[in-house]
């Protein structure tokens, strides 16, 4: 089934179970992190020498592939900002939508987003989500959607799909790869959950860092002082007119709000410390 996925598909699908399906089993045995879940892809291992050449050549090939409408979500850090700048530069028309937390719980990263949209004169929406919607409706719908597992920062994400029509296709860029201690490299499972999200509730999903050269351009950037796991210096050496801002998640400030999001997730799922890592079968 993932063999026919072409790398530029929408929801494209680059993992599977024992069963061969994308979805979680209902029997999925939790006691390992890896054994019942395997990439179906070839392991990444190719980059280019430079990381705007490989992010560019991607960028325009998808264009070429799908011809859509697109929506790129954009956090105020420099993951989403050097998606958008690239799209920008290759002429590629875009909408930006940004995720305010908690009545602004986040709004020291996203005042960096909406000045860039207002720099380049891109339409931008700034979507809310308060605490009591995420609780009461985000959070269920996320696990039965998307199968997630803990990470409450990919389950917000999800409010963004409310703000896309079927026919756009929503744009994310994240920290991928992820990095085990024991195992090495891969992705936790709650990160490729978003595409089997996007499948359930019918919308066209697409990220650019599940890709092999900006996959592995992350993978050689790894520093685990950082936020994210990596020093992002190698994207400002390719991006010099992109401002420096300190490496933040948008949650360093939601101390008061994790334990009542912990305690809604536990309600839905008992597995919260036993999140897959979805990697190849030589780390398994």
């Amino acid at each position: 089934m993932n063999s026919k996925v072409s790398i530029l598909e929408c929801n494209r699908v680059f993992w599977e179970y024992d069963n061969g399906s994308w979805w979680r089993p209902s029997d999925f045995k939790w006691g390992s992190v890896t054994d019942n879940v395997r990439v179906t892809v070839p392991e990444y291992r190719k980059r280019s020498y430079r990381f705007r050449h490989d992010l560019s050549s991607l960028a325009l090939r998808f264009h070429l592939h799908h011809r859509g409408n697109y929506v790129i979500t954009m956090s105020g850090g420099i993951d989403s900002e050097v998606t958008a700048e690239t799209f920008y530069h290759l002429g590629i028309p875009f909408r930006v939508v940004i995720l305010s937390l908690f009545e602004g719980m986040n709004r020291g990263d996203i005042i960096w987003a909406v000045k860039w949209c207002k720099d380049r004169d891109i339409s931008y929406k700034i979507v809310h989500l308060s605490l009591n919607c995420f609780l009461e409706e985000t959070i269920q719908q996320a696990i039965e959607c998307g199968q997630f597992v803990s990470s409450y920062s990919q389950m917000a994400l999800t409010h963004l799909f409310d703000y896309v029509n079927p026919e756009e296709i929503l744009i994310f860029s994240g920290h991928n790869p992820d990095f085990h201690d024991n195992i090495g490299i891969g992705w936790q499972e709650d990160s490729p959950n978003m595409v089997k999200y996007a499948i359930n509730v019918r919308k066209r999903f697409f990220t650019f860092t599940s890709l092999e050269p900006i996959f592995c351009w992350y993978a050689a950037n790894y520093d685990k002082n950082m936020a994210g796991n990596k020093n992002s210096e190698f994207i400002y050496r390719e991006y010099p007119e992109l401002k420096r801002r300190p490496k933040l998640t948008g949650w360093e400030f939601s101390h008061e709000y994790v334990q009542p999001i912990i305690n809604k997730i536990k309600e839905f799922n008992v597995h919260i410390p036993y999140e897959p890592f979805i990697t190849w079968d030589k780390f398994r």
